[in-house]
């Protein structure tokens, strides 16, 4: 059975999500719900008989992006669901996410402002003080003196969200409706707690405005 209803421009992300499942050990969750296809099929061959370590989940879910990083999180929460080890490995996602380059710092926030940062900015940390999955942040001193510290969203990273949370609540909707696993923790409704913390936390604005 192929991956049914889904979109044919998501086939990239349903497949590293049930590549995931695959990998941790999930493959019956997968047969179950008919989500497999010959391709994943065949991938799943170079992970049988291998244990993946826990870490080894934290650093997929990091190498997928911001939306995965975040739902990693979540899971680093839920011990109804994962070993403690996996929650242990999980946990360090965090705070201990690779900054993006300062290149391109530069280039979003001269293009939010308009003016070079060296325009309107007397001095700008090149280095972050802190780097999430949707955001770091860097110490800068305005121009009239006052300290300030400027939060830079990741390149790219609202598109990415919409597409993941879709690509993410398509799967877990199918396997909610087709497995007893599904049905039992309601994986939509899991899903429906990250997307309101995603579009939260992307939503500069609102967080300036409380400020």
């Amino acid at each position: 059975m192929a991956l049914p209803l889904f979109k044919t421009e998501q086939l990239k992300r349903y497949k590293d999500i049930i590549a995931l499942l695959i990998k941790y050990g999930r493959s019956d969750l997968v047969k179950e719900a008919g989500l497999s296809t010959p391709a994943i099929r065949r991938e799943s061959l170079a992970v049988i008989g291998k244990q993946p370590q826990p870490d080894e989940l934290a650093s997929d879910l990091e190498n997928l992006g911001a939306t995965f990083i975040k739902l990693g999180q979540l899971l680093s929460t839920r011990g109804d669901l994962l070993p403690e080890p996996y929650l242990d490995a999980l946990a360090r996602l965090q705070d201990k996410v690779e900054p993006f380059s300062y290149g391109e710092v530069d280039r979003i926030v001269s293009s939010e402002l308009g003016i070079r940062i060296s325009k309107a900015f007397a001095e700008f940390d090149s280095e972050p003080l802190a780097a999430a999955s949707l955001a770091q942040v860097h110490r800068a001193r305005m121009r009239d003196g006052r300290e300030v510290v400027v939060k830079v969203q990741r390149p790219g990273v609202r598109g990415q969200i919409v597409n993941d949370l879709e690509a993410l609540e398509e799967v877990a909707s199918f396997i909610d409706a087709h497995t007893e696993i599904g049905k039992r923790y309601e994986f939509v409704n899991m899903l429906e707690d990250l997307r309101r913390s995603l579009l939260r936390e992307i939503d500069f604005q609102r967080e300036g405005n409380n400020l």
